[in-house]
């Protein structure tokens, strides 16, 4: 089983570097990283230079939504399975792939999902907030449950079932897709019951001046599912216990992304 990752970037830099030693470091061997990214100015452009014998690389031309870049990436992958990394991001170690795809071959699952650990933005070691998957109810879908997309490992052929990720909206289209997949009863999705990635907090749902825009995304998003909007208060309260399991991490993983 071959499995895709998707990287979509602008100006990733420093810390695109980090997810492509990640993706480096995974001891899976059936695998590609497919790095879709916009024109940026903040020397991403010329470090993608340095890495176009090594991986799939393309310009996204159109909107620069990351989500239309993601779309780029399905469409250019190869793999049997597909799953993201965000610039800003790394797996959480050095068998997370390999863990995926045991998971997903032994329990004959369409895809797969997984907990999330969140770090200060400067120190992956430090985990200011702790996503933990546990396993899959429809019911939690009516009181604001959803696992973060970066956890998603996606068989490709259930893209052509569900759709791609809509470009119409900037910040929720995971959301979005998410409701689509996760309400469909012809899949096999459920948890790993591992912790799949590291992502560094201050992605584009946690700056202030785009939180209306993504209040009015999820407004509309669950209009078009015909769900009640007070779902919305149920995903922000969902949330708060996750901010009280903070933790430190010091391992030889984690060393491989600093100076020591």
């Amino acid at each position: 089983m071959k499995i895709s990752i998707i990287t979509a970037v602008k100006n990733g830099m420093p810390y695109l570097k980090d997810a492509v030693r990640s993706f480096e470091l995974q001891d899976y061997k059936k695998k590609e990283l497919i790095i879709v990214y916009s024109k940026s100015n903040d020397g991403t452009d010329n470090y993608l230079v340095s890495l176009k014998k090594k991986y799939k690389i393309f310009l996204d031309k159109n909107t620069g939504n990351k989500f239309d870049a993601i779309n780029i990436g399905i469409k250019k992958s190869t793999g049997d399975v597909i799953g993201l990394l965000h610039a800003d991001d790394i797996f959480f170690n050095y068998k997370t792939l390999s863990n995926i795809a045991d998971k997903i071959k032994k329990n004959k699952l369409d895809g797969a999902y997984g907990g999330v650990y969140f770090s200060k933005k400067n120190n992956l070691k430090i985990i200011n907030r702790i996503w933990e998957a546990d396993n899959f109810k429809r019911k939690k879908l009516y009181y604001g449950w959803m696992p973060p997309h970066t956890s998603l490992f996606i068989k490709k052929n259930i893209f052509t079932k569900v759709g791609l990720y809509s470009n119409k909206f900037r910040i929720s289209s995971d959301y979005e897709f998410i409701l689509r997949l996760f309400f469909n009863n012809n899949f096999k999705i459920n948890s790993t019951n591992l912790i799949h990635t590291i992502m560094r907090d201050g992605g584009d749902s946690r700056k202030i001046k785009l939180l209306l825009l993504k209040l009015i995304e999820d407004i509309s998003i669950l209009n078009k599912h015909k769900l009640s909007v007070f779902i919305i208060i149920a995903k922000i309260l969902t949330k708060f216990n996750q901010f009280f399991k903070n933790k430190k991490i010091n391992n030889k993983y984690l060393n491989e992304f600093y100076n020591i």
